[in-house]
């Protein structure tokens, strides 16, 4: 069924029950009045479906390629829905129309700096043009910092400076990990079903939250740390040599997924696939995944392992193309304790944006069986973190959008922790099914040093199965 038909099969009859059962509308009910602004949401909300679904990856290389339509936004403007054109130049086709609705609001900050702190600074000088492209695109030689800089970029071909933008990207300023105890993910589609939940914070638009899903997650980095020089920039566990990261997920709800564990672990050498593990508590063991489940749906979400933070995969997974630089705006520096979503479904991020200057680079799957004829990301040019990133199918036509949402560092790279731009969540929309997942850092998200026998404790596979 097409999402046109889904829609008008009904959604209209979601909307109104979900504002009955809206624990916030308590006044007495004006059905007609209802009615009324139902009707107006959704000619806002065909329009901007029908225009998603056939947004192609032509129609991207169009916009990439058309002249600036109007000149940037100045810091303190508010775009409404009358006022789209003035931004169509900076945020894609595809992607915009979440916003055509009436109350859209993008409001516009002055573009800051995020440089990252002093020691990762003084290791990208110090190592500058040490590192390489090796065999097949690896990366070679490379000690801590930024492996490649602007000028190294520029002089490349587009599918080495890909490559270059990419290893970037993979290396750029994260401290030394970050923790968030509580996350949600929710699960949103365009009709609902008779379970769907009604409110939930941060949901402001008449989507349907259909699953939510809450985890902790820890990320701790073992080497490439800039700010460990006299350690052999590694921290000092047995297995630092060869590990880059480690990842730590657990399920803490509801009760059908609680307990499910992940521990993932990044290999320094750039063509060993990452090593994987899950306990199901169903099935009261671990099971190793293989490197292709990446690229699987995460837990029945629009996402995938390699799709967060718009791109957490390992880069010789794909072949690269560097496409350019664009301006665009992005949600770099989040002013909300918990991310808003708002819009007919709920997929329109309410925040505050900034104009941010992009690399944009291509990536093509190196292997058959990938979901993804292509995507093509949005870098931000100073962080490294990706903007936003835009899915492909086979058919060559916009499949997923994927905008991660961070916290800009606050000291401007004086003390450690406080240096790195914090992950506040994602929307993850599939333009083509009408559902999204919406993530969102419930607790704060924290960059603390851990020591090694903390480490141990969590990250290793034999905790999977601790306490159970």
């Amino acid at each position: 069924m097409t999402q046109l038909a889904l829609l008008h099969s009904g959604l209209t009859g979601r909307i109104v029950r979900c504002l009955l059962i809206n624990r916030n509308f308590k006044k007495k009910v004006n059905l007609k009045a209802i009615l009324l602004a139902t009707t107006f949401w959704l000619s806002f909300l065909t329009w901007g479906l029908v225009e998603a679904v056939d947004t192609t990856r032509d129609d991207i290389t169009v916009w990439l390629n058309e002249s600036v339509y109007s000149d940037p936004p100045a810091a303190g403007t508010i775009i409404g829905v009358n006022d789209l054109d003035r931004v169509r130049s900076y945020i894609p086709p595809g992607y915009i129309e979440e916003f055509a609705y009436p109350g859209s609001v993008i409001a516009i900050q002055p573009t800051m700096n995020y440089p990252g702190h002093s020691t990762y600074r003084e290791a990208t000088e110090r190592f500058k043009g040490q590192a390489r492209l090796g065999s097949g695109g690896a990366l070679e030689n490379y000690t801590a910092g930024r492996p490649f800089s602007d000028e190294q970029i520029s002089m490349a071909s587009p599918p080495n400076a890909g490559l270059m933008v990419g290893w970037n990207q993979i290396h750029r300023w994260q401290g030394s990990g970050y923790q968030v105890d509580e996350l949600s993910m929710s699960y949103l589609s365009p009709t609902g079903t008779d379970e769907a939940s009604g409110a939930v914070p941060g949901f402001e638009g008449l989507g349907i939250v259909e699953r939510r899903l809450t985890q902790k997650f820890h990320r701790v980095y073992l080497n490439r740390l800039a700010w460990m020089p006299d350690d052999n920039y590694r921290i000092d566990v047995p297995d630092s040599d060869k590990r880059f990261y480690k990842d730590y997920i657990e399920f803490l709800g509801p009760f059908n997924v609680a307990g499910t564990k992940f521990v993932i672990e990044r290999s320094i050498n750039p063509h060993e696939d990452d090593q994987v593990n899950t306990y199901l508590p169903t099935e009261r063991r671990v099971r190793r995944l293989s490197a292709k489940e990446r690229a699987d749906s995460f837990m029945g979400s629009d996402v995938t392992l390699d799709d967060f933070d718009g791109f957490a995969g390992r880069v010789l997974d794909y072949s690269w193309t560097y496409l350019g630089k664009k301006k665009i705006l992005d949600v770099i520096d989040t002013q909300e304790p918990l991310l808003r979503f708002g819009g007919p479904l709920s997929r329109a991020i309410i925040d505050q944006w900034q104009l941010r200057d992009c690399h944009v680079v291509e990536q093509r799957p190196t292997w058959e069986g990938h979901p993804y004829e292509s995507k093509v990301l949005f870098i931000d040019d100073e962080t490294y973190d990706v903007a936003f990133a835009l899915a492909f199918n086979h058919e060559k036509k916009l499949w997923k959008v994927f905008d991660p949402v961070y916290r800009g560092a606050r000291d401007e790279g004086r003390h450690l922790e406080t240096s790195v731009s914090s992950w506040r969540g994602q929307i993850n929309i599939d333009v083509i099914r009408g559902t999204a997942t919406a993530v969102q850092a419930i607790t704060d998200t924290l960059h603390p040093k851990m020591k090694p026998s903390k480490i141990k404790r969590i990250f290793s596979v034999s905790s999977l199965t601790s306490g159970q």
